[in-house]
């Protein structure tokens, strides 16, 4: 008899590939939004570090222009790091999008494994039904010949 083949092993071959870049796309997205948290973090310490400075500088007597340029610096800050949180909100987005395309491609190679699991094993039964019957011709080929 021939040897068992499955009929969608390339579909399961692609779909597994398939997967694999997934994986890599959504690890690599979940690197950059380390970054951006770092970054966020970075530039949350900075408006910490610079406010206690100004404050100090508050106690010792601050000019009304180095006020301003204090409040322009804030500002700009907080500009940066609203944009790194929106910029967050959309990777979280997409990683939550790509993690539910992996979640379909892994059901898609599931049910293929399942098929092939199926074909398997009726594969394995008609091999045993065969054999059987092999058997049983032999034997009665041997009692004919007794």
């Amino acid at each position: 008899m021939k040897k068992f083949a499955f009929s969608l092993e390339k579909v399961l071959g692609f779909k597994q590939q398939t997967l694999d870049v997934k994986k890599n796309e959504l690890a690599l997205l979940q690197m950059k939004l380390t970054e951006l948290e770092k970054e966020i973090y970075a530039l949350n310490d900075q408006f910490t570090a610079t406010n206690r400075k100004m404050l100090e500088e508050l106690q010792n007597g601050l000019s009304a222009g180095d006020m301003l340029i204090y409040k322009t610096y804030f500002n700009t800050l907080n500009q940066k790091i609203l944009h790194l949180i929106d910029q967050k909100k959309q990777l979280l987005d997409i990683i939550a999008q790509k993690k539910a395309d992996i979640v379909a491609v892994n059901s898609e190679i599931s049910g293929l494994e399942k098929l092939r699991d199926k074909q398997l094993t009726e594969y394995l039964k008609q091999i045993q039904k065969s054999e059987e019957l092999a058997m049983d011709e032999y034997v009665g080929q041997a009692r004919g010949a007794v």
